[in-house]
Order: structure tokens, then C-alpha cells, then sequence
């Protein structure tokens, strides 16, 4: 997978915040996200969305 550079802008996370293995996209933890979960927040990064949360964890 092509790597992608997040920033507090690009998700409205702030990143610094961030924990090892926490989602950039929504703050969920990786490990929580199925795979349409991670094809979402991998599109909200790239794409410097900000929209809801479509993990298993948020709902």
C-alpha cells in the first residue's frame, strides 16, 4: 500500500495526539477497523476529507 502523509489538516486529527497503532482518519484503533473500515479512513487521509466514521467500533 502507497504510503500517505497525514497532517492535522489533512484529517482533523491532530496527529501529534496520536497513539502507535491509531487510526489518522478517525482515531480508532487499527486493529478495530475490517477492511471497508480501512479502504474509508485510507480515502478520507488521501483525499483531505472530513466525514463520519464507518468502523465496527464507532457504530
Amino acid at each position: 500500500m502507497q504510503a500517505i502523509e497525514v497532517t492535522a489538516e489533512t484529517s482533523g486529527v491532530i496527529v501529534e495526539q496520536l497513539t502507535e497503532g491509531q487510526c489518522a482518519a478517525c482515531a480508532h484503533p487499527l486493529a478495530a477497523h475490517d477492511a471497508i473500515s480501512v479502504r474509508f479512513c485510507t480515502a478520507t487521509t488521501a483525499g483531505r476529507h472530513e466525514r463520519g466514521c464507518v468502523c465496527p467500533v464507532g457504530k
